[in-house]
């Protein structure tokens, strides 16, 4: 690692050491574009995919795993990695009505309680019949054309009320292309009579490293990207007369690539008064995870809680995903809200209640230690306004030769694969524009 001072001029200047940061830098360097400079306010790297190891266990910063369905993607992580790679095969559920029903809940209505499943059904089958050429307006039409009254009110209206912390009706539904699979009626229809023989959805299967948690991915890129400087907080962009104010250094650069929340880089830029406004009407929620160490071994990866009576949404196991996150017979595990929290110990007996309510911890379970960890920007939430703000804010930090990527870059709701992609994209689009 060069010293700052090394760095008073670069050509291409990266804000965040988050993946799709280093992925840009590291592609950087595969062309051969050496002056560059990375900077993260933080001590390590990899933003959210950082990992942590306490007395045996590691916990990484809630639940991350790997979707890789790009060939390009699958063989950069394998050669990251070198051999520390797992490929797992999903065991997740949605807890409905004291049962485990295997996700996706659209194509296992065959847990579900028979009346349940009648309705979800036909409501599928009427929707299959009205399908509306009809772009939908929000996320609620596209639920209820999709997959009908019943599946909409049982699940994916209480789930995404609780997680996005948004009516489904203030929601705009152009996320779900990768996250939500699309209806498909015949599996439907064979999923409400028997358990399908293969899973289905982006992460029916994924890939977590078998060592060091996910954070092994950022450094295994860290280590590549010689030209980095961490504890540097950016303070101020002038992208007029090309200087950054980092910590008490300036920094003039050529390009500037952004991968910071976007709401919060615009608050340090010298934006107009219009592109200011469209940053500030960006929306997030925050995730407060429960890190949980027990001496229980891990089961399931992750289970879905949709009820408006259990504090949190998801819950899952780092030990699941991969033996080596916990001493043998512990387990590693996460609960996750996105609603506010500001009586933590409070907050953490009402999560363990619910957790020996709903079968995760048993009586006889030892809790070895817990504490919490906050993502302050966890979501950027969909909004109906969201793609006019965005547009507005994209367009004017182009005009200036600044380029964002990534999750927050582009205030998006995104995966791993993608920011890796993302920064190999941009840095060829960088090493063309010279």
């Amino acid at each position: 690692m060069k010293k700052p001072s090394d760095f008073l001029q670069v050509d291409t200047l990266i804000l965040g050491g988050g993946l799709t940061g280093l992925s840009t830098a590291y592609h950087l360097e595969k062309t051969g574009r050496t002056d560059y400079l990375l900077v993260e306010q933080n001590g390590h790297f990899g933003g959210l995919c950082a990992s942590e190891q306490i007395d045996g266990f590691t916990f990484d910063l809630s639940g991350h795993v790997l979707h890789l369905r790009d060939p390009y993607a699958l063989r950069l992580v394998r050669q990251l990695l070198r051999g520390n790679l797992l490929r797992v095969r999903r065991r997740a559920f949605i807890d409905f009505d004291g049962r485990r029903v295997p996700y996706p809940f659209q194509y296992n209505l065959w847990a579900l309680p028979p009346q349940t499943a009648r309705e979800c059904l036909q409501g599928a089958l009427a929707a299959a019949q009205a399908r509306r050429t009809a772009r939908p307006k929000n996320f609620e039409q596209w639920c209820l054309q999709a997959w009908g009254e019943g599946i909409y009110r049982h699940f994916m209206q209480p789930y995404n009320q609780k997680l996005w912390q948004t009516a489904p009706s203030q929601l705009a539904w152009d996320w779900c292309g990768d996250f939500v699979p699309a209806p498909d009626l015949a599996a439907l229809q064979a999923g409400a009579r028997r358990r399908p023989a293969r899973e289905s959805g982006y992460n029916a299967q994924f890939y977590y490293p078998r060592k060091g948690g996910i954070g092994a991915l950022a450094q295994a890129l860290a280590d590549r990207v010689p030209n980095t400087w961490l504890h540097a907080r950016v303070q101020k962009i002038d992208l007029k007369r090309k200087q950054a104010l980092i910590g008490t250094r300036r920094v003039r650069f050529a390009r500037l690539v952004n991968t910071l929340p976007l709401k919060d880089f615009i608050q340090i830029c010298d934006a107009p008064p219009a592109v200011q406004a469209a940053a500030c009407a960006l929306k997030s929620v925050p995730v407060h995870v429960l890190q949980l160490a027990l001496k229980r071994p891990a089961q399931a990866h992750w289970v879905y809680f949709a009820q408006a009576d259990i504090p949190f949404h998801r819950v899952g196991a780092y030990s699941a995903f991969c033996p080596e996150n916990a001493p043998q017979g512990c387990g590693a595990f996460y609960a996750e809200t996105t609603a506010p929290v500001a009586d933590f110990p409070r907050a953490k007996k009402a999560f363990i209640k619910a957790l020996k309510q709903k079968g995760i911890i048993e009586k006889q379970d030892q809790i070895l230690f817990s504490f919490w960890r906050k993502l302050p920007v966890a979501y950027a939430v969909y909004d109906l306004a969201r793609a006019r703000h965005t547009a507005r804010i994209l367009r004017w930090l182009q005009q200036h030769r600044c380029y964002c990527a990534g999750r927050y870059g582009l205030w998006e709701y995104s995966f791993m694969e993608r920011s890796l992609l993302q920064g190999r994209d941009l840095a060829q689009k960088l090493q063309s524009s010279l």
